[in-house]
């Protein structure tokens, strides 16, 4: 390393739970070197995590009474040619607040909710090439545990540390890790909401006089409620009267989980120098009525307003002119006596 260089460690978490957001049913996740989520790899370092026994589940679906304790097993295999080692853990799963994808906390920052209920057989393990382990697990339900949905993972790290970003100067270390889904329903009253905030329109009016502009709507959905959604969003952006409006396509959110959010965000690249605009987003969720917000501002291009103004000036000066040379040609008028 040079003195130029700086010393980094990446820690990039290629999700099984990208895959635990579609529906039932589809695929478990393989990282490889290389390779993006989802994608199974040539490469040395490619492997997957998912429940041991029945190749059906590509998540843990659990309903428990507070105070219980459920066992089951997972499953990480080994698909490379070489011998693997691994850290396995528990982890919490939240949302990222940019745009809502299902994410897993790292081993070493606290688990405050599933994450830490979750004892494993084994935390630390070397699998060899094309070989699968099953670790058994226990989840301990607190008594206390409030009603509603609880979502975290257990997380395969892979130990070796892959280099990176050497041509840049600056030399990163790169560990990756597949995480699968535990989703838990604790018993009681289930009270599903969700909610849309903080409409905003932000515009940016071309830099030439009479050019359109960008319009950037932003939003923030936000699950009120004590149950895990897939809400729907519909982001509309119309100006005075609806003479121009917005094509968004709708949006179906990852799984978003009781009290956190995701801030979104579409681009209008067609959008009026000039207007007044209206932005609305309609969100629904399974099993919930349709909720909405909106909120208009008026949106101005100076550059097309100093235009006019110019304009309007010239003319204004031009009538002067044309006004005053009439007054001084004209013939003055003499009354005749009879």
């Amino acid at each position: 390393m040079t003195s130029h260089s700086a010393a980094a460690v990446l820690l990039v978490v290629v999700l099984t739970a990208l895959l635990a957001s579609l529906p039932a049913g589809s695929s478990s996740a393989t990282a490889a070197r290389g390779a993006g989520a989802g994608g199974a790899g040539a490469g040395s370092s490619a492997w997957s995590v998912r429940p041991a026994g029945t190749a059906d589940r590509t998540a843990f679906v659990m309903d428990s009474a507070p105070g219980a304790i459920v066992r089951d097993a997972v499953r990480v295999s080994n698909l490379s040619d070489a011998p693997l080692s691994f850290q396995v853990y528990g982890s919490d799963a939240y949302n990222t607040p940019r745009d809502g994808a299902l994410a897993y906390r790292q081993a070493g920052e606290a688990q405050t909710g599933l994450g830490g209920w979750l004892a494993l057989g084994t935390n630390a393990l070397v699998i060899p090439p094309g070989r699968a382990a099953d670790i058994p697990f226990t989840l301990s339900v607190p008594a206390d545990a409030p009603p509603g949905s609880h979502v975290g993972g257990i997380v395969a790290l892979n130990n070796a540390v892959e280099q990176a970003g050497g041509a840049s100067g600056v030399d990163v270390g790169i560990q990756r890790a597949i995480a699968v889904r535990i989703q838990l329903t604790v018993e009681g009253p289930l009270t599903p909401g969700v909610a849309v905030r903080s409409v905003r329109v932000r515009h940016r009016p071309a830099g030439t006089p009479f050019g359109g502009a960008r319009a950037i709507l932003t939003y923030t959905v936000v699950n009120t409620g004590n149950a895990a959604l897939r809400p729907t969003v519909s982001p509309r952006v119309s100006g005075l009267f609806g003479l121009r409006q917005s094509a968004f396509a709708d949006r179906t959110l990852p799984l978003l989980l009781p009290g956190q959010s995701a801030d979104l965000t579409v681009d209008w690249p067609q959008a009026p120098g000039t207007d007044y605009l209206t932005a609305s987003v309609r969100v629904t969720a399974p099993g919930l009525p349709a909720t909405s917000a909106q909120s208009g501002r008026v949106v101005v291009s100076w550059p097309t307003l100093g235009a006019v103004a110019g304009l309007l000036a010239v003319l204004a000066v031009a009538l002067g002119r044309f006004r005053g040379k009439r007054s001084r040609g004209a013939i003055p008028h003499t009354g005749v006596l009879s």
